[in-house]
């Protein structure tokens, strides 16, 4: 009878033992955050890096992964889909992507949530050769164009924007390279024109300013194409990027997005806010990670057009920022 005992523990021994294998097992997938990051030689990346120090550091037994990305498009249907938990988008991708409308027109993702807004806004770039004489949107119907990846912001702002001076997308030669590619491009001679949007300054033609020998210029849009342009899409905005920004001696006048993180709404409440609290609490990560982060600050922090994720909201209400 005893030895039928032994042999019952024994028995009840191993099932705990898969238990808690199993359970471990759980608890290591369940540990994965991923972060859809962004093209390289852009501002999403290394802010999306800063995010995962942040939480590696702050938010125990979590794993952090960024991945690098299209952009923007790319990174709200990650999150939205669920592939990606996090990343930085554009507010008007969100938005599109949260509805169902404009470039997600049937695909609409209702599981977008906003985690935080005020990131620094990505200006559209727009670079050419200094001895090519292109000073107008206008004259580039028939070039070469490199105009950021498939999937990301850039084609989508340009294209639009082009067609206010009666440029089509087949009008003119275009290759789909990340901005640093188009860049190294650029000053091959491969193409007339590499585009790029992205927080100032943009990496890659901050270095090309900074360590480079290639002459190159800006194209501003013109302000009654900037008007007409910004009253059909009211979700972007003019800037003047600062004439000694990439060292050229003027100011460059572009449209500019808007960039917000989202979560997917299934992350639950708890880890959001822990996350929230985290990055906020350690903004000087963020705001070295790219100077587009500096203009994170907690004030700002709400977006009032999207839901807010309830793990952040809760966090920005204890705040005071948030009624």
């Amino acid at each position: 009878m005893e030895k039928r005992k032994m042999k019952l523990g024994v028995t009840g021994l191993s099932v705990l033992v898969i238990i808690a294998l199993v359970g471990a097992c759980s608890t290591a997938e369940a540990a994965n955050i991923s972060i859809a990051g962004g093209p390289a030689g852009g501002a999403y990346y290394p802010l999306s890096v800063g995010m995962s120090e942040i939480i590696t550091k702050n938010v125990p037994d979590y794993r952090v992964d960024v991945v690098s990305t299209a952009g923007s498009i790319e990174n709200a249907t990650m999150v939205g889909t669920g592939e990606s938990d996090i990343s930085i988008t554009n507010g008007d991708v969100a938005h599109e992507a949260y509805t169902g409308t404009g470039r997600y027109e049937k695909k609409k993702m209702p599981n977008i949530r906003v985690l935080f807004g005020g990131i620094a806004g990505g200006p559209l770039h727009v670079v050419v050769p200094k001895a090519s004489g292109i000073k107008s949107y206008a004259q580039m119907k028939g070039k070469k164009v490199a105009i950021g990846p498939q999937g990301g912001s850039t084609p989508y702002m340009a294209l639009l924007l082009m067609k206010y001076y009666g440029i089509q997308k087949g009008d003119m030669r275009l290759s789909y390279l990340s901005y640093a590619d188009g860049m190294q491009a650029l000053q091959d001679g491969q193409v007339d024109v590499s585009m790029a949007v992205g927080p100032m300054p943009l990496p890659s033609v901050k270095q090309m300013a900074t360590f480079g020998k290639f002459a190159f210029d800006m194209v501003s849009v013109e302000s009654d194409k900037a008007e007409a342009f910004l009253k059909d899409y009211p979700f972007f905005n003019l800037v003047k990027i600062p004439a000694p920004m990439y060292g050229l001696g003027y100011e460059v006048k572009t449209i500019v997005s808007t960039n917000i993180a989202v979560v997917n709404a299934k992350l639950s409440e708890d880890l959001v806010y822990r996350i929230t609290k985290a990055i906020f609490e350690n903004l000087t990560t963020m705001h070295s990670a790219h100077p587009s982060g500096k203009a994170i600050k907690l004030e700002t922090a709400p977006v009032r057009y999207l839901p807010m994720h309830p793990g952040a909201e809760k966090y920005f209400r204890e705040k005071g920022v948030m009624k």
